[in-house]
């Protein structure tokens, strides 16, 4: 990883940059923060200075704002780019400067005040705070342990923290994206929510990844369930682009009747039993949800205290493209509830909780991390650089084996809340912002590359 550096202004009106001697630069005529560059001169200091100086005239012209910053430098054909800025691209923004992000506010400070300790200038903005015409972003940062608006060029690379799907499908959003990334060629990571049915196709093709994957259907039909509950004893149905838990079914077929396990926002999680598989469709409207659901084979996962258990498996694409483990934590379900998400009353525990005993809780967790970052590959050859974290959702069952159940392209935080696995949420912000500066390099050094990556495919 490139050295990065403080950054001081001073009172000079040329438009000129002080360096570090041990940088070894070619001639520079250009400077370049963000996607804005200007005419301008770099010097090496006389003394064995190890921060980068920036005349007033010249941090003025490129809109460097006055920050206590870390940022590296980059040198391309007599260009030098300082940087990188990481834009954190989001919706949900409050009128009140103190949590400008509402609920989210402190995950986003969270991440934030890991720019000095990454050599990053990370800035949350959304679709209103572009200024097209001058290539600006009026954002927020968080700095000196609070909140400031800054206006900075538009940033070198982008982390897309969409709250959801439905503002994600907004056709001004969708051409918001299509303009920095075609125009600007700014590389995106993490956009869009991934789509249930569209990654288990994805993974099926893998031999190796196959018996990590629950039998899965696309339903269109009612034939679809008919022949899935009569191969396992209980299925799933779950909305292809569902998240949080919503809109999960479980169905169980019992001596001849069924039963049809759900949460309802209003009733909590309720259970009803149909004399037969007509009336059960009739109940869910499955025409409805033809193409929109799928059909998952039931997994008996391992329980504790009569709730089921699953695992959240936080990976991370380090700065040279390795993925690692960054975070596993143990969900357990609320009583009766189909699914084990924080929201429907499920409990979030470390593996240590969960398996007391050493070698097993060894055994088990070099086997999730394993299935993990094999399935992280996998995706990778289809999402490429575009990819920098997943979160999935995995099981144990009964006879031990592993399941992969879930995949999250934008992965939630709530196992972080638990006061043993903070310290995990800081390795993955810093993994984040790392990860920013190597897009940054590959953009200045390939850019064809992320053409092809982001634009083309």
């Amino acid at each position: 990883m490139s050295k990065f550096y403080p950054i001081k202004i001073i009172p000079v009106q040329d438009k000129v940059i002080y360096i570090p001697r041990e940088l070894s630069f070619k001639t520079i005529h250009t400077i370049a923060f963000g996607n804005l560059s200007v005419n301008g001169e770099a010097k090496p200091h006389q003394t064995n200075k190890k921060v980068i100086e920036i005349s007033s005239s010249l941090a003025t012209e490129l809109h460097m704002p006055q920050l206590p910053l870390k940022l590296h430098l980059f040198e391309k054909e007599g260009t030098l780019f300082i940087g990188p800025i990481l834009g954190i691209f989001t919706a949900g923004f409050t009128k009140y400067p103190h949590i400008p992000l509402g609920s989210r506010t402190s995950y986003f400070e969270r991440i934030l005040s890991y720019g000095d300790r990454t050599g990053v200038l990370p800035i949350v903005f959304g679709i209103q705070h572009i200024k097209w015409e001058q290539g600006l972003v009026t954002g927020y940062v968080f700095s000196e342990n609070k909140w400031k608006t800054i206006e900075v060029p538009i940033p070198n690379v982008i982390y897309d923290r969409l709250p959801n799907r439905t503002i994600e499908n907004l056709k001004m959003i969708q051409d918001m994206k299509l303009k920095l990334s075609e125009e600007y060629v700014i590389p995106w990571f993490n956009p869009g929510f991934f789509n249930k049915w569209d990654i288990y196709v994805k993974l099926i093709k893998s031999k190796k990844l196959q018996p990590l994957l629950p039998k899965t259907l696309l339903l269109s039909g009612p034939a679809s369930i008919e022949s899935m509950i009569e191969q396992f004893p209980f299925i799933y149905l779950k909305p292809i682009h569902g998240s949080l838990g919503n809109g999960i079914y479980n169905i169980t077929k019992y001596k001849q009747h069924y039963y049809l396990r759900f949460r309802d926002r209003k009733k909590g999680t309720r259970l009803i039993k149909f004399h037969s598989l007509k009336t059960l469709m009739k109940f869910l409207n499955v025409d409805s949800l033809c193409h929109k659901y799928i059909v998952q084979q039931g997994i008996s996962l391992n329980k504790k205290e009569n709730r089921v258990i699953d695992y959240r498996i936080h990976t991370n694409k380090k700065q040279n493209g390795e993925w690692v483990v960054t975070a596993i934590a143990c969900k357990t379900s609320a009583s009766g509830s189909p699914t084990t998400h924080i929201v429907a009353g499920g409990k979030v525990q470390t593996l240590d909780e969960t398996f007391p005993d050493e070698k097993q809780r060894k055994t088990y967790t070099r086997r999730l991390s394993e299935a993990a970052v094999a399935i992280s590959k996998e995706l990778t050859k289809h999402w490429g650089e575009k990819l920098a974290e997943i979160g999935f959702d995995m099981g144990i069952d009964q006879d031990g084996n592993i399941w992969m159940l879930e995949a999250n392209a934008k992965p939630g935080r709530s196992i972080f809340s638990h006061p043993k696995l903070r310290k995990k949420e800081r390795y993955t912000h810093k993994l984040i912002l790392e990860y920013a500066v190597h897009l940054t390099e590959t953009v200045i050094n390939k850019p064809e590359m992320i053409f092809h990556e982001l634009v083309l495919q």
